[in-house]
């Protein structure tokens, strides 16, 4: 997102043609519950049919909405990553590639951006999410309490001379960044160390977790948006939820939009930020540990 000189904010997504009804529904509670002026920039995965896109609009009418399709972008995309074959690399093979890069290049001029997966479901109203002081110098996140979900082994972080230092649990379902903050000598580094890269779908949430650690790093407070995995708890005050892939299924089950409609006038959450913590060999291993447990064992 990217709050503009008349005050207004301007969101920003990655949407795809699967699922295309759910992340219409959770885009359609962001509006509904924001107390802010909300437009939308959305990104593509270049997988929106004509038809698609016509139904985006419709549903979406009555909010500035801009589609951006990724392929389309690559170039632009590539051209601002001059110099950094690493994250060049990233941004043509990945779908990660275009959920960070794109974001962060959109306005490029803006000090500020903002991302919002589009499987976060807005419950009730909310003010005061989107707070440039809050990520001046930094970035935000939502914090996962349950797991450290990055790439690497925990014996790589004693690897060498130069190795990975990352912040305890952050999911990278909301991304707002200074962008003066990034270290990019980092990000090349990291994008660059193959071995550093076990599990793929994880390496930009990783390399996200090694600039946390460099620069005034927060995240939401997990009580108001927490991560829906199968042991979360959603509470009075929680404003959103995001609805992870693997356990979102579930999850719908038991959230009827209908639930939520007599909040829609009530007093907005104002969500509150914390800050990121460095993460070491011990506590990172027993996050481990917990994923094994969870996903081979099914316990939680």
């Amino acid at each position: 997102m990217e709050v503009k000189e008349d005050g207004k904010i301007i969101v920003q997504s990655l949407i795809g043609s699967l699922q295309l009804p759910f992340y219409l529904r959770c885009l359609k509670s962001l509006i509904t519950f924001c107390k802010e002026r909300i437009d939308l920039q959305l990104h593509t995965d270049g997988s929106l049919s004509q038809e698609e896109t016509d139904v985006i609009h419709s549903e979406l009418d009555g909010t500035m909405l801009t589609i951006t399709d990724s392929s389309e972008n690559t170039s632009r995309v590539l051209d601002y990553l001059q110099g950094r074959p690493n994250c060049q690399k990233v941004r043509k093979d990945s779908i990660w590639g275009i959920e960070f890069f794109d974001p962060i290049y959109a306005f490029p001029y803006e000090p500020i951006s903002f991302y919002l997966d589009a499987d976060i479901l807005f419950l009730r109203p909310f003010s005061g999410l989107f707070d440039r002081k809050q990520v001046k110098n930094g970035a935000i996140f939502l914090k996962d309490t349950q797991w450290d979900a990055y790439s690497f082994r925990p014996w790589q972080m004693l690897a060498g001379k130069k190795c990975p230092q990352v912040v305890k649990g952050i999911t990278t379902g909301l991304v707002f960044w200074d962008k003066t903050a990034i270290d990019w000598d980092y990000l090349e580094w990291f994008l660059g160390k193959n071995h550093l890269h076990q599990i793929p779908e994880w390496i930009m949430p990783t390399a996200q977790a090694g600039l946390a650690n460099l620069c005034e790093s927060k995240t939401v407070c997990p009580r108001l948006l927490p991560n829906l995995y199968p042991n979360a708890k959603i509470y009075e005050d929680t404003f959103a939820v995001h609805l992870i892939g693997s356990y979102r299924k579930n999850w719908m089950e038991k959230l009827d939009p209908r639930d939520n409609e007599h909040l829609k006038n009530t007093r907005p959450i104002a969500p509150r930020f914390e800050k990121c913590e460095d993460q070491n060999i011990y506590g990172y291993s027993i996050k481990q540990m917990i994923r094994w447990k969870n996903t081979r064992l099914n316990l939680w």
